[in-house]
């Protein structure tokens, strides 16, 4: 039986190998008794999901650091215990980003982002700001007598679609707070919300929001991570490679989506172009360029069949990018040099991304962010090309 995340009721959401050796060693193999040629693809998909379990093992690593500052910070609130659960959710953030290229695709991560990673969010949902001093979840005893986890997910998106009550964004509010200033941040919550008769009110309801909350992201990230176990024959990932040819078409369409719908026109352009604090993905952190980046590196890495891990050196192996070089390898190499052009030029805004996009039209900080988003611009041609050299119909 494949698993299922939860059954909360709202819930959404180196080995340096060489191609060419490998199919060398494959094509001897089939010349002493095997009846049929190798199939890359096969090799392809499946390094695609040691690759991506790598990830979410890191990033389950991460996030069960961010919840044990979290509940040492609430059992004991403090300035530096606050501190700390910030530097905790910043890198746990981070390393997620890097695996959302599996994504688009129907896949484990597609029921559960929803519940996750969704933005953007309604702050005032769940907490006090300054528009609404008395409002959110945490100070409404009556409606919410108990904050659990139940509660928490059956909250989620109740009347409005930016009404989300957890995930990395709903955390991210609870350590910053709300940045009513678009021109200043990060948000400046101070650790006296969590201290009984300190700032705000509600603060034991506070802290048990931030307690559940981040738990219930632990237990998500690890629901979803186990479905690339390939050890686990019932997996996601194990059932999808047994057809490889449908697992490439996926695994490339959702590149594909990752690169061009999300990464270039939700998370870059439209926060260029509206700059409005609530298109930039990590508004109370002022993190979004973080995001920028680790997007971008997990797609350029899902194309190379490569994944730096948190305990190195890293995974290679063969990749997508081999088997367009094998069609065409100037397609191949072009593809390629875009993908780093467009990780540099992200790279290349001025931090923090929040406050570049701001910025006087013709300042330095503004136009990087024009520049990134101009880098994008050969890719869906790219891209479409290689889907046909694959034999893939993109649905960009």
């Amino acid at each position: 039986m494949v698993y299922t995340f939860s059954a909360r009721p709202s819930l959404r959401r180196m080995i340096r190998l060489d191609i060419v050796g490998a199919m060398s060693s494959l094509l001897l193999v089939a010349g002493c008794g095997s009846s049929s040629p190798p199939d890359p693809t096969s090799a392809v998909v499946h390094q695609y999901a040691v690759d991506l379990d790598s990830s979410y093992k890191d990033a389950i690593t991460q996030t069960e650091a961010l919840d044990t500052a979290v509940q040492a910070f609430v059992a004991a609130p403090s300035a530096d215990g606050l501190t700390a659960c910030q530097a905790a959710w910043l890198a746990a953030h981070q390393s997620y980003g890097e695996s959302e290229y599996s994504r688009f695709y129907g896949g484990p991560i597609d029921q559960a982002q929803g519940g996750m990673n969704e933005w953007p969010i309604d702050e005032s949902f769940i907490d006090y700001t300054q528009q609404s001093p008395a409002g959110g979840i945490i100070n409404d005893p009556t409606d919410y007598p108990r904050i659990n986890a139940q509660i928490l997910a059956t909250a989620d998106e109740k009347g409005g679609t930016e009404n989300l009550s957890t995930g990395y964004h709903a955390i991210e509010f609870l350590l910053w707070g709300e940045r009513p200033n678009p021109a200043e941040g990060p948000g400046t919550r101070p650790y006296t919300d969590y201290v009984d008769g300190g700032t705000a009110a509600n603060q034991d309801r506070r802290r048990m929001y931030l307690s559940v909350v981040t738990d219930e992201l632990v237990f998500d990230l690890r629901a979803m991570g186990s479905q690339w176990n390939l050890d686990d024959k019932m997996s996601y990932a194990s059932q999808l490679l047994a057809n490889p040819r449908n697992a490439l078409t996926k695994f490339f369409r959702g590149i594909s989506q990752m690169a061009i719908s999300e990464l270039l026109y939700e998370r870059l352009d439209d926060p260029y172009i509206s700059q409005d604090k609530k298109d930039e993905a990590s508004c109370f952190s002022e993190s979004t360029y973080n995001d920028l980046v680790a997007n971008a590196l997990g797609v350029e890495d899902a194309y190379t069949g490569h994944y730096q891990t948190l305990a190195g050196p890293g995974l290679q192996g063969p990749s997508i990018s081999d088997l367009v070089k094998a069609k065409d390898p100037a397609l191949d190499t072009q593809f390629r040099q875009e993908l780093a052009a467009v990780r540099m030029a992200i790279s290349a805004i001025p931090q923090p991304f929040d406050h570049s996009v701001l910025s006087p039209p013709m300042s330095a900080e503004r136009t990087a962010v024009g520049a990134a988003v101009n880098a994008f611009q050969p890719m869906q041609g790219l891209l479409d090309q290689a889907g046909k050299a694959l034999g893939i119909v993109n649905n960009l």
